[in-house]
């Protein structure tokens, strides 16, 4: 019998289906290419906030990923 895994679950390791996703009632009348697209561009950005994070991580400046209480100064 095949694990049962929450949507939100960090241990998950497929990718959301478009039934997943049309049980959220924003998402309820896409068609499946419309989920894959959706689907694929979170992975896009995800894969590029990744390596990012990798690339400043290995150079060994600091990533920062709170912006809540950070405040920016004028120049």
């Amino acid at each position: 019998m095949a694990k049962e895994t929450k949507l939100d679950s960090l241990d998950r390791t497929e990718d959301i289906t478009p039934e997943e996703v049309r049980q959220f009632e924003k998402f309820k009348d896409f068609t499946d290419e419309e989920v894959k697209n959706m689907v694929d561009t979170i992975i896009k950005l995800s894969n590029i906030a990744f390596n990012i994070y990798k690339k400043r991580k290995k150079s060994g400046k600091v990533v920062a990923l709170e912006i809540e209480n950070q405040t920016q100064q004028a120049a």
